[in-house]
């Protein structure tokens, strides 16, 4: 916590208080240095987002023998976070801490992020560093094609750290939070 501010901290907090509120901010991507302006859903329960897809798939008509191995485990891994909080394929199970809707504290390196559901992104400028090339399975395709064809509402989830060397202020209920080192 020590680059932000806790007054801003408070501000975030608070704005969630009486439900959800949009937020909007300049963004620049740790890992391949692209520049965004986002709108994002802040506060939103991302149980829910789970509970939707989770109806979506159930109906869903697998093409093929992988599309349906892949929908199985799409609905364990849904029925894992409704249940328990967490899939126990999620990789950073143990990362983050909760501090507030929205918020969360990674457990070892002290930052500050902020997630919620992303409304809009405009590219500012484009990224400096390519993403890494990933050789992904069939079965992980198939999931990707799956999700993409029911526009699940899980994979709009964005997550953004709250850092002045990456965020460019936030507007929330027409207030600016301007974070300092």
């Amino acid at each position: 916590m020590k680059n932000i501010a806790i007054k801003a901290l408070d501000t975030l907090r608070e704005s969630t208080e009486k439900g959800c509120r949009f937020l909007t901010f300049l963004y620049q991507s740790k890992g391949t240095g692209e520049i965004a302006k986002y709108q994002i859903n802040f506060g939103i329960s991302y149980q829910s987002a789970c509970e939707a897809d989770k109806a979506l798939i159930e109906g869903y008509t697998p093409a093929d023998e992988i599309e349906a191995e892949a929908k199985s485990e799409m609905l364990q891994s849904l029925t894992e976070t409704l249940t328990k909080g967490v899939s126990s394929s999620y990789t950073q199970k143990d990362t983050f801490e909760n501090i507030g809707k929205g918020i969360r504290q990674h457990k070892e390196t002290g930052e500050i992020y902020i997630y919620g559901f992303i409304q809009d992104k405009q590219q500012i400028e484009p990224p400096t560093t390519p993403k890494k090339a990933v050789n992904s399975s069939a079965k992980t395709l198939a999931k990707r094609k799956i999700e993409k064809a029911l526009e699940c509402k899980r994979n709009k989830f964005g997550q953004f750290i709250l850092n002045p060397d990456n965020i460019g202020g936030i507007k929330v209920c027409g207030e600016i939070i301007e974070l300092h080192p």
